[in-house]
């Protein structure tokens, strides 16, 4: 009498090695394609992180001041200074002051990374303009400007609308592409 012969498998067939290798590649495909788009968004939220430090003292220095002080945006950079136009002189004395207060300097500049774009929306202006110069003024009553700000690279856009109130972030949109 015939008996059926039973076959054991001692391994896996070609066909599963490749799904599975397929599937770990997916895996790490996705994963690096986020990791990316995460430091994208980490290299536009550098300036935003150094505009936000600049209007807290700005707002902080015009009130303690009782003087208007300004973020002026250039394409390259952005300076906080006192509204008045600031000589050479002046920013000497201003430096002395500072160093007896034990504060920061008053003149402060942040160089902006040369892949990174600026572009400025002022209160009642419908579109979006590199600066060329343009300033965002902090009055000593504490007010200032509502202003739009937004960052764009390659990869990425990081738009912000500040309060004129408080001088802090009111609205804050990143998204990836340019629009």
């Amino acid at each position: 009498m015939n008996t059926p012969h039973k076959t054991t498998r001692r391994g896996f067939t070609l066909m599963e090695m490749l799904l599975v290798l397929a599937i770990i590649g997916l895996v790490f495909v996705g994963s690096f394609l986020g990791m990316s788009s995460l430091n994208d968004e980490r290299n536009l939220r550098a300036p935003l992180t150094e505009l936000r430090s600049l209007a807290k003292r700005a707002w902080q220095r015009s009130m303690q001041e009782q003087t208007a002080w300004q973020i002026r945006f250039l394409p390259d950079r952005m300076v906080l200074e006192p509204r008045k136009a600031v000589q050479a002189e002046d920013r000497n004395m201003l430096r002395a002051a500072d160093q007896v207060a034990r504060r920061g300097s008053g003149v402060e500049t942040y160089k902006i990374d040369p892949d990174i774009q600026t572009e400025v929306r002022h209160w009642g202006e419908r579109d979006w303009h590199k600066p060329g110069p343009d300033v965002w003024v902090f009055e000593h009553s504490g007010l200032c400007e509502p202003i739009s700000v937004r960052f764009l690279s390659a990869h990425g856009v990081l738009a912000v609308q500040f309060d004129p109130l408080t001088a802090s972030v009111q609205l804050e949109e990143f998204s990836t592409g340019k629009e």
